[in-house]
């Protein structure tokens, strides 16, 4: 028999090296704050880590030998497999070596957003190929954005909160986001750090093997750094042990950084670990906040309306410059008090219960809307304003902001421009139509029984204009009809060289209506020639009037532009006596010889055969009886004529179914 013994020492020793080295890496990986998976080609786990476990809910056994889609939603599990297959592929590296925000499904069924970090590794002795993915949670960092973008007014503060509140890490190793030192206990000397290790710091993994690391420290910290060890091994207070801290880190060539540094201990290793992560970018980013926030102040401060935000119990926190400057108090005079010093007495002592009764009923009486209201000045003055409300929910604390705006002068111009709005509706429309219509917009029709027309056309007036220009035709007719202005009859519309005028329809008015217009025609001869006295250089201008009595419909129509007009058969009437009637006289039917009167002197001309009536009796008006009332329309007229007054006509250019003319009526409304 031969035998063969070979010693095994070194192997042993050699395997026992191999196990506890795989002992330390899954002790350090399991000291990672992020969850590290490591899988397959096929997507199958391989190993996970502690922090695995615990943000996903499965345990190790759980997780070993499933597919890597268990942790992904439904939409991208059934994709995840054929990402693999496409990659080995190719080689075309989409994720590889980068990091990507994911949504990530928990055991539970919950799905919560995280930061993917993938790696490829290569089995030296399987030759397999594995690929390690670290996932940080991003919901807590959410949280913290959230929470920044609602807090207005903690600057400083606020940034450092951020800080503490952030995840410390992001992976281990070469895979790893951030540097990782993997030191001793006692002397503190580097025993493994990751490839972002050298890259953040500039010195390669030869020179960091070995050394104490204080290196990366600053100077007057490196030289105080192993007695804080000493003092923690001596005493076992944990002043650093898993938690972070925001210290300066030192570059090779001796530049400085901030930097966030976490520590931890594996359990029976004698060995801690470091995570450090660079915080240039995120000091950056909170000065960024610190000038939006200080430009965000300056931007209320520079509003020209009051702001005013008060808590639930309405005292005031925070007032802008246009507050002080409106009410008159300074801003250390309202912080603190309750928001009623601006309020009327009456209202002041009831807003505190406003609140009260809002915030238990939560019915939104004046939240985002509007209101008119009066407020009260440092000196007791009031004025009128409008009112707006917000209400402002940051870290469970409600906030009301409010904005004043002072209308006094707004409501001023309010004020006049109503009242030259009336004005103006009053000098377009008969007075009592005008009344009618700001009461009612709606539609108003009229029926009257007994109505007097009058129609006159300037005679030859096509001819005449055809050879003057624009201007001078306005201000012939301008000049002409402005002498009637002065009457006591309203207008109503000019229409070419035709006019509208009605008698105001009132007790005293109602029954001389037929005898006012008859006068007026009268005097309306008078008054053209006085104007062919004063404007020869027109030439002789003659009218042909004509006037008839009987029922009409009036009304207004028109939505934007007012316009009161009338119809019925004694317009058309009116309008064939002016047709058929003579130049520089005024012809009448037999109804206007009745209505009007014994003061009046009419001449039978004879019978005309009127269109659409057949054979009328027409007369010729030819005189009238002065009255007191009408010498006082005279006396009007002539100091019309003297220049008292200054003409003033509204001309329309629309069209009308009768010549060029000129028509008044007078109603008498139905009782």
């Amino acid at each position: 028999f031969c035998g063969f013994i070979r010693n095994l020492t070194k192997e042993k020793a050699a395997q026992a090296e191999i196990v506890a080295k795989q002992n330390l890496t899954s002790k350090i990986i399991d000291a990672s704050f992020d969850a590290m998976f490591v899988i397959n080609k096929h997507g199958v786990i391989q190993m996970v880590n502690k922090q695995s476990t615990e943000a996903l809910g499965w345990s190790r056994e759980e997780f070993i030998g499933q597919n890597i889609s268990m942790i992904m939603p439904e939409e991208h599990a059934a994709k995840h497999d054929g990402y693999l297959a496409q990659y080995l592929k190719t080689g075309i590296k989409n994720m590889m070596g980068t990091e990507r925000e994911v949504e990530v499904c928990s055991k539970d069924g919950s799905t919560f957003p995280c930061i993917l970090g993938l790696a490829e590794v290569d089995d030296n002795i399987g030759g397999d190929t594995l690929f390690c993915g670290f996932i940080r949670s991003l919901a807590h960092e959410r949280a913290l954005e959230q929470q920044v973008s609602d807090e207005e007014e903690r600057n400083l503060k606020n940034a450092k909160e951020i800080l503490e509140q952030r995840s410390t890490f992001l992976g281990i190793l070469d895979a790893s986001f951030h540097a990782l030192f993997v030191i001793t206990e006692e002397e503190c000397i580097i025993q493994m750090v990751n490839q972002k290790s050298c890259d953040v710091f500039g010195w390669i993994k030869e020179e960091f093997m070995g050394q104490n690391i204080s290196m990366i420290m600053m100077d007057d910290v490196a030289a105080r750094h192993d007695k804080y060890m000493d003092n923690y091994l001596a005493t076992g207070i944990k002043k650093m042990i898993g938690k972070q801290r925001e210290v300066i880190a030192k570059h090779k060539d001796g530049s400085t950084f901030p930097a966030a540094l976490g520590l931890a201990k594996p359990q029976a290793t004698g060995l801690m670990c470091g995570f450090i992560r660079d915080l240039t970018q995120e000091k950056a980013a909170q000065e960024e906040i610190i000038r939006e926030q200080l430009l965000t102040s300056k931007i209320i401060d520079a509003s020209f309306d009051a702001l005013f935000v008060i808590n639930h119990r309405g005292v005031i926190q925070r007032v802008n410059n246009a507050s002080c400057h409106v009410f008159g108090w300074s801003r250390e005079e309202f912080i603190g008090q309750n928001i009623n010093m601006i309020m009327p007495i009456g209202h002041a002592k009831k807003h505190d219960s406003y609140l009260s009764r809002y915030l238990q009923s939560g019915f939104k009486k004046m939240i985002g809307l509007e209101k008119e209201i009066e407020a009260r000045r440092r000196d007791g003055s009031t004025f009128p304003c409008i009112l707006g409300l917000s209400e402002v929910v940051t870290n469970d604390t409600t906030l009301f902001v409010g904005f004043v705006r002072d209308v006094t002068i707004r409501k001023l111009l309010a004020e006049a421009e109503r009242e030259a709005s009336d004005a103006l509706l009053f000098n377009i429309l008969p007075e009592h139509i005008a009344y009618r219509l700001k009461a009612d917009p709606s539609h108003i029709a009229d029926h009257y029984d007994n109505t007097t027309i009058l129609f006159a056309d300037i005679v030859g007036f096509t001819h005449r204009t055809s050879k003057m220009s624009a201007y001078d035709v306005v201000s012939m007719l301008n000049d002409i009809f402005s002498r009637f202005d002065v009457y006591e009859l309203n207008k109503v519309k000019t229409i070419g060289d035709c006019y509208m005028i009605m008698s105001i329809p009132s007790n005293s008015l109602e029954h001389d209506g037929c005898a006012r217009v008859c006068r007026f025609a009268l005097d309306m001869l008078r008054a053209v020639q006085d104007f062919n006295n004063a404007c020869p250089q027109h030439g002789p201008i003659d009218f042909r009037v004509g006037i008839s009595s009987g029922s009409v419909v009036a009304g207004v129509v028109g939505i934007k532009r007012f316009l009161f007009d009338m119809w019925g058969d004694a317009v058309n009437v009116a309008a064939r006596m002016e047709q058929s009637g003579l130049a520089g006289q005024i012809q009448v039917t037999r109804s206007v010889v009745d209505n009007a009167g014994s003061d009046f002197s009419f001449e039978l001309r004879g019978t005309l055969s009127i269109k659409g009536k057949g054979l009328m009796d027409v007369y010729i008006l030819k005189s009238a009886k002065p009255t007191d009332k009408w010498r006082q329309g005279l006396e009007w007229s002539q100091r019309f004529r003297k220049g008292h007054f200054v003409p003033r006509v509204c001309l329309f250019n629309r069209y009308c179914m009768f010549p060029p003319c000129f028509y008044i009526f007078c109603l008498k409304q139905r009782r």
